[in-house]
């Protein structure tokens, strides 16, 4: 989508209001340049609720003209020109949205939309409009594409867990993740209709049983995975709250004269967490060994090679794979037998040699039921009986490995102990609560993440389950003629779901982390960071979708505690077109006060990369914002207007606008210029109330 134009009447300040936007690909900026409480963020407002509906806005929040008196009825309406570019190339169309409310009304009325496509012959009137904009432009992006540079900073601040689930939300949202998972849920549901399906026709109790099994299962294992996520959330939060309890409990250990055993507890701690993280690697890397087909091939080696030898030995005698009963009943489908006598049944002797092919069936079948269990045993074991038995020395290695993390753990642990010891000889009330807060804490995180550890161990354990039910569910299937139709269907199915499973796994994997790379390049080159000597030398999105920061000797800083607020707006705004860029949505970014807080280089770079980083950018700015980027908005910005508050005369403008009207005036005057309209009050001389103009 590519914003054209847009007119909004009786939207609060805005009132008989036009702007155009720039389409230009080489000055892709369009400047809205208005001082506070000039209608920046109502313009932001106007546009998404034009484009998304009534869902855009708060329930409280009052769309129509500040000039109506209350009970009085006013009528807002939105008008947005944009296009898409569609396989057929370039569409045009125009969306008017409007409502009528009374002043002082509680209850925002719903609003009415109509939309149609511009074309040279005639506008043509679009029917099922949201349906049509929900294609446009999906309202789950409209956080991410229409951006309060203040909100934005919602990515990095606030509860962890919080922040964790805006920047999940927004990468899931912008990758299309929700219709991989629709189509995962469509598929899983087909698996249930097969299984019923077969149920039925079969009237098999066993089927029947492990059919409930499945259905269990499936029902099982997402309330669990439902569970672990609300378990991850809390361990977030709660390390956040751990995190700010220690830091209390350090600073309240500097207050007396115990800095060095404050620090050295502090470095023991440090050590000790990395130690612990090490030491659940090594845990996890030993115990994945005594599962699997490599633990199998060690504590079996010897008689899995004799169990494979035999059935080699079976395959060159011709009794792998099974194939005597289909030979025979193939032979039955032609007119001749392979000895090229007749078959056919009108015939008496092709008669009778059908009879006897037909008795060699039956007396094949129960043969033939066991070299099919022998086959299927000699494919499925083939990964056990052949390659390198080599899981003696990998867990030789692994067991190593753990027990010397455990005595680094242990002796880390002793030395933490004896300076907690030491400190609690020091009677200090602050000192004493914050330890109790730290350690009340302390004990509530490491309670659930034993929480989210079992959660973990049950899930796997629930699909290990299912996968085992739903093999024996086929092979029951395929016992009977009438079931092998939906066997073949549910195993197809099946491949299709893993499919599905396996994209949404790499999308949340290789996605996440391709964010990841190109955020923390934008932000590097935001912040003018050097990689060998800056304070801050990397950004990054973890796995569990928090923005972390790295400084120097690869120490963690806190976004929200250890950056500036220059740099912490330029972290959200690279987050946010890093975004856009991976997603390959073509969209407009509309960034409402985007370079608050920022002065120089920073500001400068901020609008240099995000003019570089977007497809069409629309900036809404202060002139404080825009001070010192003049050049750069010379050469990016297509499109500059001015807005100006008629109710700032006489304090901060200059000139007597002629109106006293609740609403924003508009002129063309571009970053550097301006006219009776908005020309301002020098900020070191303002105007006084009644000086004459």
């Amino acid at each position: 989508m590519r914003l054209i134009k847009a007119r909004f009447d009786g939207f609060r300040l805005l009132d008989g209001a036009e702007f155009d936007f720039s389409v230009d690909k080489k000055k892709n900026v369009t400047v809205i340049r208005a001082a506070n409480e000039s209608g920046k963020t109502t313009l932001l407002n106007a546009l998404q609720w034009a484009l998304f509906g009534d869902e855009a806005l708060p329930s409280t929040y009052t769309t129509i003209s500040m000039d109506i008196p209350e009970g009085k009825v006013g009528t807002t309406t939105a008008e947005v020109t944009y296009e898409v570019e569609t396989p057929k190339g370039m569409r045009r169309y125009r969306l008017v949205r409007s409502l009528s409310d009374r002043a002082g009304s509680s209850n925002r009325p719903k609003s009415s939309v109509e939309l149609e496509e511009i074309k040279p012959t005639g506008n043509d009137s679009v029917p099922n409009v949201e349906s049509y904009l929900g294609q446009h432009m999906p309202a789950d992006l409209r956080e991410v594409f229409f951006t309060d540079g203040d909100r934005a900073l919602s990515f990095i601040e606030g509860r962890r867990g919080d922040q964790q689930k805006r920047v999940r939300r927004a990468i899931e949202q912008l990758m299309g993740l929700p219709l991989l998972e629709a189509a995962l849920e469509h598929v899983k549901k087909a698996e249930r209709d097969i299984r019923a399906k077969a149920d039925n026709v079969s009237g098999s109790q066993q089927l029947s049983e492990v059919r409930a099994q499945i259905e269990a299962l499936d029902l099982a294992i997402p309330e669990n995975e439902a569970k672990l996520a609300a378990t991850t959330e809390e361990i977030a939060n709660l390390g956040d709250l751990y995190s700010r309890a220690d830091r209390t409990l350090q600073d309240a250990l500097k207050k007396g004269n115990r800095e060095e055993i404050a620090g050295d507890l502090q470095r023991i701690e440090k050590q000790l967490a990395a130690s612990e993280t090490r030491k659940r690697t090594a845990d996890l890397d030993q115990s994945r060994l005594l599962s699997g087909i490599d633990f199998a091939k060690g504590m079996m080696g010897d008689k899995l090679k004799a169990a494979g030898k035999l059935l080699d030995e079976l395959r060159k005698k011709g009794q792998i794979p099974n194939s005597t009963v289909p030979v025979l009943e193939d032979r039955l489908t032609h007119a001749n037998c392979v000895c090229g006598e007749s078959l056919d049944p009108n015939d008496k002797d092709g008669a009778r040699r059908r009879a006897h092919i037909l008795h060699l069936i039956e007396d094949s079948r129960a043969e033939d039921a066991l070299k099919s269990r022998i086959s299927t045993l000699y494919y499925e074991s083939r990964d056990l009986t052949n390659g390198k038995m080599a899981w003696h020395d990998q867990y030789v290695k692994a067991y190593s490995a753990r027990t010397h993390e455990q005595e680094i753990y242990e002796e880390l642990g002793r030395q933490a102990a004896e300076l907690e010891a030491r400190l609690s000889k020091i009677k200090d009330n602050d000192v004493q609560s914050a330890r109790e807060m730290r350690d009340t804490y302390l004990q509530q995180l490491t309670s659930k993440r034993e929480q989210a550890t079992r959660l973990d161990v049950t899930i796997r354990n629930l699909r290990q389950q299912r996968g085992e039910r739903a093999k024996e569910m086929e092979t029951l299937l395929a016992r009977e003629t009438k079931g092998r139709k939906f066997a073949a269907e549910l195993y197809a199915a099946g491949d299709l779901r893993k499919i599905v499973e396996q994209t949404l796994v790499t999308m949340k994997t290789r996605e996440v982390d391709t964010v990841s790379r190109r955020m923390n390049e934008l932000f590097l080159q935001m912040i003018g960071a050097d990689p060998d000597r800056a304070m801050i030398r990397r950004a990054a999105i973890t796995p569990d979708f928090n923005i972390i920061v790295y400084g120097r000797n690869e120490r963690l800083l806190d976004p929200s505690q250890d950056l500036n607020g220059a740099s912490r707006r330029a972290l959200t705004i690279a987050f946010i077109l890093a975004l856009t860029q991976v997603s390959g949505v073509e969209a407009p970014n509309v960034i409402d006060t985007p370079l608050g807080m920022m002065t120089g280089f920073v500001k400068r770079e901020v609008v240099k990369v995000a003019a570089a980083s977007s497809s069409q950018l629309i900036l809404l700015l202060t002139p404080d914002e825009i001070n010192g980027c003049e050049d750069i908005l010379d050469e990016v910005a297509g499109e500059v207007v001015t807005m100006t508050n008629p109710a700032h005369y006489p304090v901060m403008l200059k000139h007597d606008p002629g109106t006293t009207d609740a609403r924003v005036l508009i002129c063309k005057c571009d970053h550097v210029s301006s006219c009776d309209i908005c020309e301002r009050n020098s900020p070191s001389a303002p105007k006084q109330v009644g000086e004459a103009a």
